[in-house]
């Protein structure tokens, strides 16, 4: 569940940025990360991707076309235009989306889906 208003509080004592791992829970300051507003932390996925209707597997989706969100890194302007409604990482990066700020992506240089 991501805490709003424990992001605001972080942004608010002066921290540039947040990281939100994909929980929800603040994982540290994001110091380490100097790029944008909105970053999505992602890797590749390791787990076989399958499509499934009526409870039959239908076919396997190629992994090397996937990214799987491990984090979001969240500049402070980003932080203080979000609702404190929100409570899923879903709802965060449409809210993100929706306020105008452009994801970004952290992903392994050796890996470009």
């Amino acid at each position: 569940m991501i805490d709003i208003e424990a992001l605001r509080n972080l942004v608010e004592k002066g921290e540039p940025r947040v990281v939100v791992d994909a929980t929800g829970a603040i994982a540290d300051r994001g110091e380490r990360f100097g790029v944008g507003d909105a970053l999505l932390i992602v890797v590749p996925p390791t787990d076989a991707v399958k499509v499934v209707a009526g409870g039959l597997v239908h076919d396997s989706l190629d992994r090397d076309t996937m990214w799987s969100i491990e984090g979001f890194v969240l500049g402070r302007e980003v932080v203080l235009s979000l609702d404190r409604g929100l409570t899923t990482p879903g709802e965060l990066i449409d809210a993100v989306t929706r306020a105008g700020f452009e994801w970004q992506l952290s992903r392994p240089s050796s890996s470009s889906p």
